[in-house]
């Protein structure tokens, strides 16, 4: 069992680092790029490591973690809205609203645990559900839909395929919470003395671990992984767009998938 249980622990440590560096190739280029979007995402990311590193590594409670996923969630949000539809103000806010207010009763609900209010576990994660999906699938939706207007642009493959990449494991990862409906109450998350416990902390590392590597790749993609998408594309004129141009081009694509409904 305790094999095992460090197995789970190295996926979520491999998680936790390559999100960080997801985090910083964002802060970084949306700092040289001047991407509010990407800075935004860029904090977020970092965010909910932090909260891992400190609940993990450092023992801090739960209540500790939740602050910080409760920030990457809503920057997560904020760079969908931003990325994808700031000419949808009234949907963007209202799903921005609704992550927050979620994100707010997580926060009460697990302080309120840890004052020794009972029977509120079920509750939380009921309400994490929402909270979880609404946050990530919405950002699938997003990218899904952007990949389906870029396929037949004159864009080089790798990054329609980066589209298509993020949408497939932002959606994986939004089930991220739903093994938590079977952890024991009254034992510690990821107790390898229960095989239970241990069966739902795994499974959570092997979805975390799972994101971390499909979404590192589609912002981390390797030069040769690039040239071998792009195997046989040729265009007339033979350019790399700037982050700034192909944002511009999704969201031309997006408004014209609105008003041609």
């Amino acid at each position: 069992m305790n094999g095992l249980y460090l197995v789970f622990l190295s996926f979520l440590m491999v998680f936790i680092i390559v999100l960080i560096i997801v985090g910083i190739f964002f802060l970084i280029n949306g700092i040289h790029n001047k991407l509010i979007n990407l800075k935004i995402a860029g904090l977020g990311f970092i965010s909910l490591c932090l909260g891992f590193i400190g609940n993990f590594l450092f023992n801090l409670h739960e209540g500790f973690q939740e602050i910080f996923v409760f920030i990457c969630f809503t920057f997560t949000t904020v760079f969908t809205y931003l990325t994808y539809y700031k000419n949808q103000k009234k949907i963007g806010l209202f799903v921005i609203f609704l992550v927050i207010c979620l994100g707010i009763i997580q926060l009460i609900l697990i302080y309120a645990s840890l004052l020794g209010v009972p029977h509120l576990y079920y509750l939380r994660i009921s309400l994490d559900v929402p909270y979880t999906m609404i946050t990530f699938d919405w950002m699938a939706w997003a990218s899904y839909s952007s990949y389906r207007h870029l396929k037949n642009e004159d864009i080089q493959p790798w990054i329609k395929i980066r589209y298509l990449l993020i949408a497939i494991f932002s959606f994986i990862i939004s089930f991220n919470n739903i093994p938590e409906f079977f952890q024991p109450i009254g034992t510690t998350w990821g107790d390898s003395s229960n095989p239970v416990s241990l069966a739902v902390f795994g499974a959570t590392a092997i979805l975390a671990v799972t994101f971390a590597f499909g979404f590192g790749l589609a912002w981390l993609m390797p030069s040769w992984l690039k040239n071998r998408l792009n195997k046989g594309y040729k265009t007339i004129i033979d350019k790399e767009l700037t982050k700034q141009e192909l944002l511009t081009l999704i969201e031309k694509q997006l408004k014209d998938r609105r008003n041609n409904k």
